[in-house]
């Protein structure tokens, strides 16, 4: 007679075991740890019936046909829907963006109350440390020549009555204060309850030397003429001119950022952007991050860095420009090397750059015109498109191009030599002293020329954009490129 199998009550047991904690001890996180590490239960149930058959064997007993039954199988795919319904529950809280708020307060039918924040001063010295905590909604920063901290706005309560937003506005009333040695600004938004979303919308005039610190998890940022500026957000766009010493930003999702005049360090940590521009940045700039939008660097004095899982960008000095979005850059006066990497396909045009420079592509055409006077070494490849490169024609350089399937053409004159490849490619070599020259194509043709000016396909800086954000008593404008 065939044995029974011991797993189910051993899973019974397992699973008796932690309802009673949950019973005992409602703060037992159960459906958590659930969420998390529901697969052990398949885990463990493959191993227990895996170590019985094993003993069944070696007791010289009938062994089962197959390792599960038909019953056993449609458990494990109930428990598998389960599981992944559960885990995906718990990730991404499928109730929150649905606004489905306690009891029967729901947002969506909800009305809109506003109530104006009263302002606020508080004396400070030149350069105070201020730290702002504004959970949700626009901030606006303005430096003066004063010695206090002015604050005022406005805020909005989404409620289903009058007195119940008055009532949420009595309790995230502004805070204005001075702890240790800093001033502190509050707006208390995580006091309301969680049926009401609240938002505020606040102006800070401050003396011009200070140093400034932000938190926020949804809104807009608009800052000018602070010492430093350092943002936490999740969500938001920012604009920041004027900024004597760094500054630093870490945000989630980001529609707009543009930072002018900066006279320090910018440092930008983004998961995924839309828009970017720098610009009259006097230190370093680093940025790392996606952005599917438009995206500007000009009049850059310290070195440049661009990173993200799909290219990289690094360029020692920038006094010219580059523009880039999904499908192509292009920059000019650029100080190098540059090194440029992609993952994608997109085109490259470079203009006017020194020092020479690396460009690699999974696809898309490379146009390229060195400066003449600095004149470095220079290796571009692209999986799948054409390379042109436009030399002076007293330039000195070492020259090998070539493509696997293609055409070479020799526009420079009788320097360079084209040698046939096989299977329909070709090789064009020359130069006799200077700096090496590589170029590669898997399918492309490559042309080089003689030098008659600036590439006709360079794009032109693109007429600015302004986005007006409403904030109160004011608006806060933020321009791209």
């Amino acid at each position: 007679m065939r044995p029974r199998s011991l797993v189910g009550p051993l899973l019974l047991i397992a699973l008796g075991i932690l309802l009673l904690l949950q019973t005992l001890s409602p703060q037992f996180p159960l459906w958590e740890i659930a969420a998390q590490y529901w697969p052990l239960v398949l885990i463990a149930w493959g191993g227990l019936r895996l170590i019985e058959i094993l003993v069944w064997w070696l007791r010289g007993l009938p062994l089962p046909t197959s390792g599960l039954s038909g019953g056993e199988w449609t458990l494990v795919v109930i428990v598998c829907l389960l599981g992944s319904g559960l885990h995906a529950a718990h990730r991404y809280r499928p109730w929150d963006r649905l606004a489905v708020v306690a009891g029967k307060r729901v947002e969506l039918f909800g009305r809109t109350y506003e109530f104006p924040i009263a302002e606020q001063v508080l004396p400070a010295r030149r350069a105070p440390r201020v730290l702002i905590e504004n959970l949700r909604g626009a901030t606006r920063i303005k430096g003066v020549e004063a010695q206090e901290v002015r604050v005022r706005g406005h805020k909005t309560v989404r409620a289903l009555e009058n007195s119940e937003a008055s009532q949420t506005d009595s309790r995230t009333t502004l805070e204005l204060s001075a702890e240790q040695d800093r001033i502190v600004i509050r707006t208390n938004l995580d006091r309301a309850p969680a049926e009401n979303r609240v938002s505020a919308d606040i102006e800070v005039v401050l003396p011009k030397g200070a140093e400034v610190e932000v938190h926020a998890r949804e809104g807009d940022l608009e800052a000018d003429s602070v010492s430093s500026l350092i943002l936490t957000t999740d969500t938001g766009s920012v604009r920041a001119t004027n900024v004597q010493g760094a500054v630093r930003l870490r945000l989630g999702r980001a529609g707009s950022v543009k930072l002018m005049e900066i006279g320090g360090a910018a440092e930008i940590v983004t998961r995924r952007g839309r828009h970017l521009e720098l610009e009259g940045i006097r230190g370093p700039a680093s940025v790392e991050g996606f952005y599917s939008g438009d995206v500007r660097f000009a009049n850059l004095a310290g070195p440049l860095r661009l990173e993200n899982p799909q290219l990289t960008l690094r360029v020692p000095k920038l006094p010219g420009h580059i523009q880039m979005d999904l499908g192509d850059l292009s920059g000019a006066r650029l100080e190098g090397p540059v090194h440029f990497r992609s993952q994608r396909a997109l085109d490259v045009e470079l203009d006017e750059f020194t020092k020479g420079g690396e460009i690699s592509l999974d696809g898309g055409d490379i146009r390229l015109r060195p400066a003449p006077d600095n004149l470095g070494p220079i290796r571009a490849r692209t999986r799948s498109g054409d390379i042109e490169l436009a030399l002076s024609e007293s330039a000195s350089f070492q020259l090998r191009a070539r493509t696997e399937r293609g055409s070479v053409f020799n526009q420079f004159g009788p320097a360079l030599r084209e040698t046939a490849e096989p299977r329909g490619g070709g090789l064009l070599t020359g130069g006799a002293a200077g700096p090496l020259i590589e170029l590669e194509t898997l399918r492309g043709s490559i042309t080089v020329r003689k030098d008659t000016g600036p590439l006709p396909g360079l794009r032109k800086e693109s007429a600015r954009d302004t986005i007006e954000i409403e904030t109160g008593d004011g608006r806060l404008r933020i321009q791209r490129h």
